[in-house]
């Protein structure tokens, strides 16, 4: 087993559970006063942005590369690992995050519970323990920074999961849109919960064909970049 070495960890004083609309849980940053899942629903919000309109419109690829900016949770990467056990489709997923939260707090989301899939729970537990495993046709990776990337590595689909531009406004600038573009394969796609406009216009001058497309609950649109071929 690799454990993490990314510090500090998140404890009860940074963060705490909320219950969101749909019944999961999300948590509420201390320092950010921002929530990392939409309080219409955590669940409803991750599978409808980041599964439904990200990662299955790029199943038609033999292995997926997945790379994740702000892993938080966990819970998209679990939501991605669920969907490579019930595709038996082999992905491999990258996430960044500088703060992970504390294990104790991880068991409390209780995710694997809310998904019915509680015999799947040490996965979770792993990928907030661990830096890297691989799990059937499942491979995780959690890195600190974008340094750490390895050098001429592309990725199918980019879960741009950053907390608001009001929050943290730095992540939103246009050269971290930039080098996400780089990183993305031919027809591959970044897909984020966001839709505003200067968002976009970002999006756009990187080099990403951007969409427009219906958002999760409780909003309205959200956005979708793909790099053409």
């Amino acid at each position: 087993m690799t454990t993490h070495n990314i510090s500090p960890v998140l404890g009860w004083e940074d963060v705490y559970i909320i219950t969101t609309r749909d019944g999961s849980n999300t948590l509420f940053s201390r320092s950010l006063n921002a929530t990392y899942h939409s309080v219409y629903g955590a669940v409803a919000e991750s599978k409808h942005v980041f599964i439904q309109n990200g990662l299955k419109t790029q199943t038609d690829r033999t292995q997926i590369n997945v790379l994740e900016f702000g892993f938080g949770t966990g819970l998209n990467a679990f939501l991605a690992y669920l969907l490579s056990l019930n595709l038996e489709k082999e992905l491999t997923y990258t996430g960044i995050e500088a703060y992970p939260i504390d294990i104790g707090i991880a068991r409390k989301l209780d995710y694997p519970y809310y998904l019915a899939y509680p015999e799947e729970g040490d996965i979770f537990l792993r990928m907030h323990e661990e830096d890297t495993f691989t799990s059937g046709p499942f491979t995780f990776n959690k890195i600190a920074s974008p340094i750490e990337i390895i050098s001429g590595t592309q990725y199918d689909c980019i879960f741009f999961d950053a907390f608001a531009p009001g929050a943290q406004p730095d992540l939103w600038d246009q050269s971290v849109f930039e080098v996400l573009f780089s990183l993305t394969s031919p027809n591959g796609c970044l897909v984020t919960y966001c839709a505003q406009g200067e968002v976009r216009r970002r999006l756009i001058a990187a080099g990403y064909e951007v969409e427009r497309i219906p958002g999760p609950p409780g909003k309205r649109e959200m956005l979708r970049g793909v790099r053409k071929a």
